[in-house]
């Protein structure tokens, strides 16, 4: 009786251990569920605002057109006054022949009304705001907590034929519980029996890059059992197999995704991966760390790198570019970046093909293009350089943070003043093979990519 209580109590305490980290992961689950529900709100506030604002700047710029015609037209009629009366002055009274000619004139002029309201309110219209949508989204929020995992229960004697199953379960917890659901998965007939599943692959997020319209998922199996194919799970639904480490995926503009990845065999699906989050807002990318040059340090999260004062390496590397390159997902569409560089460093920015030679500059070759911003003694100087050639422009205010659009559907490579919201040069170009952004420092500084933002209108005009 005593080993049977233990077994008992070992069973219990078996189920304790199963209940413990199904809390954890119900804890996970919900916090990404709030996350993304009350980020749903912010993002629907923040365009309500956005939208409120552009309305604000209309009516205010109507108003000031009104009141600037209306200064005007106040301002003529004063001039035509003083005119007249330095005219009457310049003239004797006793002049008949002027005195007949013009009081014709002076009667019909003197009769003209000046109109001296405001054509305008000075109040600006404010409707009534309607936030019945976000009122809705708010009580849309499910703030009960998910459920601990139920226990299946030992099976009864003749708790089952040769077409059905009888399936008893328990749930030690107080939770609140709508309905079950009940998951099984067949095995096949001819599985050996020491089959096992395989592992869960390991999500490589370093290496994963999306745009607005994909998103690539890259990652390694972890798996010492042999695996048939992989699948890819986008929030409730799935790919078709995928036999290797990387998968890419068409995805909707705008939108905030949960990916994982399950590794597949014979004896059929492992554990989902860790979930990462993949929005398809804008271009995203990091820095490949592996084709920094030795001068280059890149930092933790991938998007800023360091050219120290000093650096020996450079004829020592035979790389005479002091350059990295990103890692920008491989579709034909719309991408854009910024890059945020300080007025006093010398750098390359701009975009090159894989084959592009490492020991020639960027821009000196006709696999690479960019903006090139050099320190003269007299001014700063800037280039646009495509096969070592540059049009003759001239920049007067320097851009400390530089957007980048690259459209591939109409061949074109533009640069932008983000802070004036100013076009500086565009590459007409057909892009032949696809092509990486390419970062490169000429004097020692600090530049740093920020992506993931959305393309501004004037970018892809």
């Amino acid at each position: 009786r005593l080993q049977g209580k233990v077994a008992e109590m070992e069973n219990f305490a078996s189920h304790l251990e199963e209940i413990f980290l199904t809390v954890e992961e119900n804890f996970g689950r919900q916090e990404q569920h709030l996350e993304q529900h009350y980020n749903d709100v912010l993002q629907t506030l923040s365009q309500r605002y956005d939208d409120r604002a552009v309305g604000l700047e209309e009516e205010k710029k109507g108003k000031l057109e009104a009141l600037y015609k209306q200064l005007l037209a106040c301002g003529q009629a004063m001039d035509a006054s003083k005119e007249l009366i330095e005219t009457k002055k310049k003239h004797d009274k006793w002049d008949l022949d002027f005195f007949i000619c013009s009081i014709a004139f002076f009667d019909e002029f003197a009769k003209e009304q000046v109109d001296l309201t405001l054509s305008t309110s000075l109040e600006f219209n404010t409707p009534r705001a309607d936030l019945s949508d976000v009122k809705t989204m708010m009580d849309s929020i499910n703030v009960v907590p998910a459920p601990s995992a139920p226990v299946i229960n030992p099976q009864t004697p003749n708790s089952a034929t040769q077409t059905s199953l009888r399936v008893c379960w328990s749930l030690f917890s107080d939770d609140t519980v709508e309905y079950y659901e009940l998951y099984y998965r067949p095995v096949l007939e001819d599985t050996p029996a020491d089959s096992r599943l395989p592992s869960p692959p390991v999500i490589k997020q370093r290496e994963c890059t999306s745009c607005p319209e994909a998103a690539l998922i890259r990652w390694e199996s972890g798996n010492t059992n042999p695996v048939d194919s992989y699948t890819v799970e986008l929030s409730e639904m799935g790919t078709d197999s995928v036999p290797t480490c990387q998968c890419l995926i068409q995805l909707q503009t705008g939108r905030r995704y949960l990916i994982s990845v399950r590794a597949v065999n014979i004896g059929g699906p492992s554990c989902g991966s860790e979930v990462i989050t993949v929005s398809t807002t804008g271009t995203f990318f990091y820095l490949l760390e592996d084709t920094a040059h030795p001068c280059l340090s890149i930092s933790e999260d991938g998007f800023t790198m360091v050219r120290a004062s000093m650096c020996k390496m450079i004829r020592l590397c035979g790389f005479r570019c002091v350059a990295v390159l990103g890692d920008l997902i491989p579709v034909r569409g719309r991408h854009y970046w910024e890059v945020e560089v300080d007025d006093e460093t010398e750098f390359r920015i701009g975009v090159a093909s894989e084959d592009t030679e490492r020991n020639s500059y960027l821009g000196a070759n006709n696999t690479s293009w960019c903006m090139r911003h050099i320190l003269t003694p007299a001014r700063h100087k800037y280039e646009f350089l495509h096969n070592g050639l540059s049009p003759d422009l001239r920049i007067t205010v320097n851009p400390v943070r530089i957007g980048v659009a690259l459209d591939y559907e109409r061949g074109t490579l533009s640069f932008f003043n983000v802070d004036l919201e100013q076009h500086l040069h565009t590459f007409q170009c057909h892009f032949r093979n696809y092509v990486h952004p390419c970062f490169g420092l000429d004097n020692p500084g600090v530049l740093t990519v920020h992506n993931s933002i959305e393309a501004p209108e004037y970018s892809f005009v």
